[in-house]
């Protein structure tokens, strides 16, 4: 994708993985499962897989920077409730399964405290694969347990504050 000065090619790709994204969370949502999160992010990261080993992978480094744009927009928006993550990882528990449940406890600590954020990048390679799903089904947590944050929006609540202060700035 080709960038220009004003960074317009950044903003079309931020844009694209954050709608593969959504849509992983509303299929999520629509009939829970592990799979639409890790099909999405297959999607998102094989781009990765023609790179060398030791070169930054853009498609899981863009996912991973959406999706925490969109835990910290949660983190904000939910920072009177402190029992955000449990509630979320409650739903992934019920609707998942506790296996899934307790996969994506290792990726909560940013929904929690920023100060924590860095304790997460411990479990990447632990999580392998789903590592970026985990993450997917936690924001599904979050939206089924916490509707109507961004009313009269078709995006889900996590991503329109998201997306209205990273715009916004």
């Amino acid at each position: 994708m080709a960038r220009t000065k004003d960074g317009t090619g950044i903003e079309d790709a931020y844009r694209l993985v954050s709608d593969v994204l959504e849509g992983a969370v509303r299929e999520t949502l629509a009939e829970p499962g592990p799979e639409p999160a890790r099909f999405a992010v297959r999607q998102l990261t094989s781009v990765d897989d023609e790179l060398p080993d030791e070169a930054t992978p853009p498609g899981w480094s863009l996912a991973f920077l959406v999706l925490a744009d969109w835990y910290d927009a949660a983190r904000t928006a939910l920072a009177d409730d402190d029992g955000r993550a449990d509630r979320a990882l409650g739903w992934v528990s019920e609707h998942l399964g506790r296996r899934f449940a307790a996969r994506a406890r290792y990726t909560v600590a940013p929904l929690v405290d920023p100060a924590n954020a860095r304790e997460t990048s411990l479990y990447v390679e632990a999580l392998g694969e789903d590592f970026l799903p985990t993450m997917v089904w936690t924001v599904a947590g979050l939206v089924a347990e916490y509707p109507g944050r961004a009313a009269g929006d078709d995006r889900i609540w996590p991503r329109a504050l998201a997306d209205d202060a990273r715009t916004a700035s």
